[in-house]
């Protein structure tokens, strides 16, 4: 019988949130922590599902989701852990907001799919099992950057996935609020209200802004969110989603220039956002000034690899 560990990485959404369910392009970028997912053989004297990090209720959801996704039929024979204890904070168990369920989902996924499964079939297995998990809600762009790894655009409805090069000359820090967020509460609220104008304005904004991240101009990429953060923040308002809570504006108003443009990653409402700058030292100094505001700079990285695994076999 074979023992195996999977893993994959969690995501930021650096834009094109809540414009990508209306079609237009998201960029997403992997970040360096894991969910590992590890199945051995069942000996009668381990749990049949360990959890270590997320509450045991969400990870035996996803985990049960991923099992009939995936057709598995033998998940009596294993024991499995399932370990995400990288996407929260040891000291008060927040989580960070950096894509813990999907990237555990992709994990499970490829743990359960048949040996010589593409990173595509992984997909659509973890793709299916995490839409049934949020009730049919969100984009798929969690899943598909946990599957990729690195610096991706893609697109609804077909789920296009184009991988990008990091622009040369272009800094960014990762910075948490402390605040946890729900992207199904917040996208629920989309649903329910009736569509502004902004709403328009922010998917012409996110196509905009996909271009500069195409062209690796980092000077390009710092403008153009500058106006697509801007597109964003009237948007929220208008459809009272409230990304820009948790001290978000206040960073925001601290952050745009030339050089350095901040805004929330995905949902918002708290969890994490992004400074991008072509300044390092200003950089440096917008890291320290959120700080005093309760901040934390996450020490993340992007992890150029998507979802692995390996097998022993016995």
């Amino acid at each position: 019988m074979t023992s195996l560990t999977a893993s994959a990485p969690g995501k930021v959404v650096l834009c094109g949130e809540y414009a990508v369910l209306d079609g237009a392009p998201a960029i997403s970028m992997a970040v360096n922590r894991r969910a590992v997912v590890t199945r051995i053989p069942a000996s009668g004297n381990e749990p049949a599902v360990k959890s270590i990090g997320l509450a045991a209720g969400t990870d035996r959801s996803l985990f049960d989701g991923a099992v009939r996704a995936a057709r598995f039929e033998r998940a009596d024979d294993y024991a499995f852990v399932l370990d995400t204890s990288a996407f929260v904070d040891a000291d008060n168990g927040e989580k960070f907001g950096i894509g813990s369920s999907a990237a555990l989902m992709v994990a499970l996924s490829r743990s359960l799919a048949p040996d010589e499964a593409s990173d595509q079939e992984v997909e659509a297995i973890a793709a299916k099992a995490h839409r049934d998990f949020q009730n049919g809600a969100g984009s798929g762009v969690d899943i598909a950057t946990s599957v990729a790894g690195g610096l991706i655009e893609f697109r609804m409805p077909d789920t296009t996935v184009s991988k990008l090069v990091w622009p040369s000359g272009l800094s960014f820090a990762l910075l948490w609020s402390g605040v946890a967020a729900s992207t199904r509460e917040r996208v629920g609220r989309l649903v329910a209200s009736e569509a502004k104008p902004s709403r328009k304005a922010l998917a012409n904004a996110a196509a905009t802004t996909a271009v500069a991240w195409r062209s690796g101009s980092a000077a390009a990429v710092i403008t153009a969110h500058i106006h697509y953060t801007a597109a964003l923040m009237k948007f929220s308002v208008d459809h009272g989603l409230g990304i820009f809570e948790a001290g978000h504006d206040v960073l925001v108003r601290d952050a745009n220039t030339d050089r350095l443009v901040y805004k929330p990653c995905g949902a918002g409402g708290g969890d994490v956002g992004i400074a991008l700058a072509t300044d390092s030292a200003q950089l440096s100094a917008f890291v320290e000034r959120a700080g005093e505001i309760g901040f934390r700079h996450l020490d993340f990285d992007i992890d150029t690899t998507g979802v692995q695994v390996t097998r022993e076999h016995e």
